[in-house]
């Protein structure tokens, strides 16, 4: 996570207005939601009746009623069901991915908001794209060779690269590409790296590593600090391991440790269940702090990051003096940190809550790690960060900087003393750091701020943050579309006539986005 302020460029406030409908209450009249570039994002209010046996059918009718909204003459042949699900009111969320010639576009997707036929409103993003191709000139697995190619690794994988299809918005053309992740942990620089690959004439279209490398990580650990914990352990024999089975879920919590590899994790071991040695501390912290974050989201109706029970893996001691910690897709990896910018990584609950929530946000909407979409990727993770660690405003402070006290690595009731805009008006148009997610993400987390301190609840405020990624968030959501997210959420919850409603925009207002 990055503190640098980079280039400054004033962006025009927010335009769109949001409007969200309570299950409940009086239908709305219809309104169309637009971001600052004029583009559609939500449309909601009193939409129609639709029918259909499932929730998926009467989904793709109500799309037809927001075509013209949207850009799009009829659902049928433009749209596929990815799932659908409904929430605490019985409300059905149905997302759906635009598809050309059947192939997923990449970050454009709807979601349909539907209760017994009442259509309360439409999420999403639709771009009229022309095809440059039908199908593929290399196969799959030249793909998968060209981009491990064009990462410059030559080790080890951690699985193997997958490529999968799908068109990439260029313009008003839609590029058909293979999309591959390539995954490493065994180089001086951890890779996550997500590269789209021409599919006609196998050129690299874009490369990012999802992993932030830089000096900008946060950990947390009590242990680290030197506090005692109590953590759930499993005797297997006469030998205690850090796995954690008392957990409601399918897999379980499992910590390791790296020994300053990059490659290899061993099992923490005890003969006698008392885990007091100092290379064992960054084990505790990582062990203790991720089932506090799995209780954290069960509390809000989630099993595990991704709702279905998985096993949370924890591998601390990587690398030699690491300044980072990140989940890397499958699994949480902590760096001991150099001593100077950081301590090791896990001894900061904020840190570890912030990592996790990014693989909760993975599952959910998925939003895409580069410019708005990216800060709020950032964002939602010290968001809930800051309710699970509620002793103050500040992300990273227990490992940040050592040698100076009271500092911290982002500040969410002032940003500006992270080197972060808290308003619209400085936002920071740069292409360093993926777009900025580091610096923007200061504008919704002082949105997030007023919210929680105006209402006198960050439970509340997480909850209706939680429930804006899950039900009404896309990959590529923007700024206004968070605003009209929580807005919706914060409706769905308790009512669009309710203080928190009312709190919530004036929350979004005095940050810029409108």
């Amino acid at each position: 996570m990055n503190k640098k302020l980079i280039t400054t460029l004033v962006m025009s406030s927010l335009v769109a207005s949001a409007f969200a409908v309570s299950a409940g209450a009086a239908p709305a009249d219809k309104a169309t939601l637009k971001d600052e570039n004029g583009k559609v994002h939500n449309v909601v209010g009193s939409l129609g009746k639709v029918s259909g046996a499932t929730a998926e059918a009467r989904a793709m009718a109500a799309l037809d009623l927001v075509g013209k909204d949207f850009g799009f003459a009829k659902a049928q042949g433009n749209f596929k069901v990815k799932e659908s699900h409904n929430d605490e009111n019985g409300v059905a969320h149905t997302k759906m991915n635009q598809v050309i010639n059947g192939i997923n576009v990449l970050d454009h997707q709807m979601i349909v908001h539907e209760a017994n036929g009442d259509v309360q409103g439409v999420t999403g993003d639709f771009a009229a794209l022309t095809p440059n191709a039908t199908k593929a000139s290399i196969t799959s697995v030249q793909a998968s060779d060209k981009a491990v190619a064009s990462t410059g690794f030559t080790g080890q994988l951690s699985r193997p690269a997958v490529a999968e299809l799908t068109y990439v918005a260029q313009g008003n053309k839609a590029v058909l590409a293979y999309k591959v992740e390539v995954a490493f942990l065994d180089a001086a620089e951890p890779g996550r790296y997500q590269v789209l690959v021409n599919a006609v004439d196998g050129s690299i279209i874009s490369s990012v590593n999802l992993i932030e490398n830089a000096s900008n990580a946060v950990g947390s650990g009590t242990g680290v600090l030197g506090d005692t914990k109590t953590i759930n352990t499993t005797l297997n024999g006469s030998t205690y391991y850090l796995e954690d089975h008392t957990k409601a879920m399918t897999g379980d919590i499992e910590t390791y440790d790296m020994k300053n590899g990059t490659s290899t994790g061993y099992y923490y071991t005890s003969t006698t269940n008392k885990w007091t040695a100092t290379n064992q501390r960054a084990g505790v912290d990582a062990h203790y702090y991720a089932g506090q974050v799995y209780d954290y989201y069960k509390g809000l109706g989630r099993n595990s990051y991704d709702n279905n029970g998985s096993s949370i893996y924890s591998y601390t001691h990587y690398s030699s003096k690491y300044n980072n910690a990140f989940w890397d897709g499958a699994e949480m990896v902590y760096g001991d940190g150099d001593g100077v910018t950081f301590i090791a990584l896990s001894g900061a609950f904020d840190v570890v809550g912030h990592e996790l929530t990014h693989a909760v946000t993975e599952t959910t909407c998925n939003l895409t790690y580069s410019g708005q979409s990216g800060a709020l990727n950032e964002s939602w993770s010290d968001a809930q960060a800051s309710v699970m660690d509620s002793g103050d405003w500040m992300i990273g402070e227990d490992v940040y900087t050592p040698g100076t006290s009271g500092d911290a690595l982002r500040y969410m009731d002032n940003p500006a003393k992270g080197g972060q805009p808290a308003n619209m008006s400085g936002y920071v148009n740069t292409t360093s750091d993926n777009g900025g997610v580091h610096t923007n993400s200061g504008i919704p987390n002082k949105a997030f701020y007023n919210f929680a301190t105006a209402i006198g609840s960050r439970t509340i405020a997480g909850k209706v943050w939680y429930t804006a990624s899950r039900d009404y968030m896309t990959s590529s959501t923007n700024f206004s579309g968070a605003r009209a997210a929580t807005l919706s959420a914060v409706a769905a919850l308790y009512g669009s006539t309710s203080s928190y409603y009312t709190a919530l925009k004036t929350a979004w207002s005095n940050v810029g986005v409108n």
